[in-house]
Formats: structure tokens, sequence, C-alpha cells
């Protein structure tokens, strides 16, 4: 993870997605050139699970808390190279999730 905000990193997003509707485990495949991004919760936390498994609240790698955004290096798998991709899953319902990719 890194810290900072949106004026420290100045770039454009490579790709958004917006969810308001992520009652069950939400796939977000990554563009070929993201190495970072931005994971914001609104209303209700949101846990993060990087690769191709289903997020739940038994397996998850970050939490994101309500009306915050944090700012993450897309980790290395075991083989090397990047994640492709992460998945989301909200503790309550109402949670929206907003991926922007850098």
């Amino acid at each position: 993870m890194i810290y900072g905000n949106q004026n420290q990193i100045r770039a454009v997003a490579l790709a958004n997605t917006y969810d308001a509707t992520i009652s069950a485990s939400t796939e977000v495949t990554f563009n070929a050139a993201t190495t970072l991004i931005q994971v914001t919760a609104i209303t209700a936390p949101i846990l993060l699970k990087w690769g191709t498994d289903d997020a739940s609240t038994s397996a998850f790698d970050a939490v994101i808390s309500p009306n915050q955004s944090l700012w993450f290096n897309i980790p290395l798998q075991p083989s090397g190279i990047l994640y492709t991709a992460a998945n989301f899953i909200q503790t309550a319902s109402s949670g929206i999730l907003i991926v922007s990719e850098y």
C-alpha cells in the first residue's frame, strides 16, 4: 500500500470501475499497464482479495473503511508476475465500490 492522494500522484486513470451492487464477490480485471489502484468504499466497508479467488469475510487481504480511499501497488504473485485481478465484497448492504487504475 502507498500513502498519498490524487494530488500527489499525477496521472490519468487507465480504467475506472463503479459498482453499487456488490452483494457477491465482484472481480475487477486490471488493464495490462496497471501497476497502482485507488480503492474507495462508500457507505460500507469493502474487502479486497488479490487474484481471481472470491473475496469473503473469511478470505480477504485488505479492508477499506467506509467513505475512505486507499492506494495499493499491485503486488507480485508467487510466480513473480503482477496480479491481473482483484475481488471485492461489501461487508454490509448498500456498499459502493470505486476502483481507479493507474
